[in-house]
């Protein structure tokens, strides 16, 4: 199943492809989404799970393994898996729409977004059957 953010970028494939908006429209908004979502790490620390030398130990680790932030945590012991989970679904939950940033740069009306991501979801569906 697609995540949010692979939700977004397929999305914006879509109405590039469908000729709804441009290519700099799509990667100005996306860019805007990825902007606006607060960094696993920011939220850590928000809610008093991670100490901000616990983050930078965790940034430090991560340039040399690849990991992404969360995962990186939870190899050096300072979250557990249920805590990630409960920060990635508060990210999803943080995190402005594509549609929402679309209509706010002014590139579509809200009526218009709802049938092109309707039309989304239909092709997204007939490609999983």
């Amino acid at each position: 199943m697609l995540d949010d953010l692979q939700f977004s970028e397929g999305f914006a494939q879509f109405l590039v492809q469908q000729e709804i908006i441009a290519p700099e429209t799509a990667l100005q908004a996306l860019d805007l989404q990825r902007a606006a979502t607060p960094p696993v790490g920011r939220l850590a620390l928000e809610q008093q799970l991670l100490t901000m030398n616990q983050v930078f130990a965790v940034l430090a680790a991560q340039a040399d393994s690849g990991r992404r932030f969360g995962e990186q945590a939870v190899v050096m012991g300072y979250l557990d898996g249920e805590q990630l989970t409960a920060l990635l679904a508060h990210q999803r939950d943080v995190r402005p729409g594509l549609s929402a940033i679309v209509h706010d740069m002014g590139a579509l009306a809200k009526r218009d977004l709802q049938k092109h991501r309707r039309a989304y979801l239909r092709e997204l569906e007939s490609a999983l059957v």
